[in-house]
């Protein structure tokens, strides 16, 4: 099998003929390099990522300042709309003001996602599959669900968690028209190209808590899932951290593959806990970034250790939480070890 077709094999819930790795495309500068492409040619594989619907919003006026003071580089991003401006703040790349602090900023979030028009972009998805050829896969990114929209995208994890806890009413005023909007893409997403569906949900379950992620999660995978299963497309939620308390939950989602699956420290079960919980779901999972950096051997027994408690079946691996800087050494010890595995 090529690349692809073992990726898409056990994306799909088979057995492929080598357990594939593969990373994140947007990880590299120029991920067609030929660097790249010799570890392409030992197995390497490619995630794509593709957003085929795009969001143009009306009425409103954005505004990106750049300025330094006492040399730390400020960059200061505004919405202004009729209901009033909101701000968002990054101190050398790190942001360190949310675009949502107030009630009154929930309403402006919520007046702009109401003057949110969504527009196909389909092309963008043969492009991108035009791209990886062979060496991988190109998968469609939608939004975050609503709920992890707003902490991941728009309130940041303190702000989200407070409001929540406080059961603000502008937040849930907001979640309502982003569960709208986010019903209509799904919707589109269902009419487009591509096989595969990603939410990038970067889920912190001890923010939200089990009767939350029920309410606020799970509706809408109950909701959208069908839609897509109903245009033959399999979905993927990119869960990296602890799940152990909502594994019951979990296993009874409609979602077929979780993606970005890590073992302890980051997450909180190891594979074969993963496996017995939700036998029937695919696992993209995540290689611990640290493991590149270790001896060849321990790297290599690693490996060998991750593939025996997961399975070969239902299983693909990758880099996707962070790309090692020591990539063009480490990757193909992987790939060694996996292609030795029966």
């Amino acid at each position: 099998m090529t690349t692809r077709k073992n990726l898409i094999t056990a994306l799909n819930g088979g057995t492929p003929d080598v357990t594939p790795l593969s990373f994140y495309s947007w990880m590299a500068d120029d991920f067609l390099t030929d660097d790249w492409k010799r570890l392409y040619e030992a197995g390497l594989g490619i995630c794509h990522h593709c957003r085929i619907v795009d969001e143009v919003t009306h009425g409103v006026t954005e505004t990106r300042k750049e300025e330094v003071r006492h040399g730390d580089t400020y960059v200061i991003e505004k919405k202004e709309t009729p209901e009033g401006t909101i701000q968002q703040v990054h101190k050398n790349g790190w942001c360190i003001e949310h675009w949502l602090k107030t009630a009154q900023d929930y309403r402006i979030m919520t007046w702009i996602t109401e003057h949110t028009e969504l527009v196909p972009c389909y092309d963008v998805f043969h492009q991108g599959e035009a791209m990886v050829g062979d060496w991988g896969v190109a998968v469609v990114l939608a939004s975050r669900t609503p709920a992890m929209s707003i902490n991941v995208d728009w309130a940041g994890t303190e702000q989200f968690c407070m409001d929540l806890a406080m059961e603000v009413p502008e937040l849930f005023e907001l979640y309502d028209a982003r569960k709208a909007l986010f019903l209509k893409e799904t919707e589109l997403v269902a009419k487009g190209p591509g096989r595969f569906v990603k939410w990038l949900e970067n889920l912190t379950i001890s923010m939200l808590g089990p009767q939350r992620y029920s309410d606020l999660l799970v509706s809408m995978y109950e909701a959208c899932v069908p839609v897509l299963e109903a245009a033959d497309k399999r979905v993927m939620v990119h869960y990296d951290g602890a799940l152990s308390v909502i594994r019951d939950q979990i296993a009874a989602a409609p979602f077929h593959m979780i993606e970005s699956l890590t073992e302890p420290p980051e997450g909180d079960m190891t594979y074969d806990q993963c496996r017995a919980a939700w036998p029937d779901k695919v696992f993209w999972a995540n290689i611990n970034v640290d493991l590149y950096f270790q001896p060849e051997e321990v790297l290599r027994q690693a490996v060998i250790d991750k593939r025996q408690r997961a399975g070969k079946k239902a299983l693909a691996f990758e880099i996707s939480e962070d790309l090692p800087t020591n990539w063009q050494e480490s990757i193909p010890v992987v790939l060694e070890t996996l292609k030795g595995l029966d």
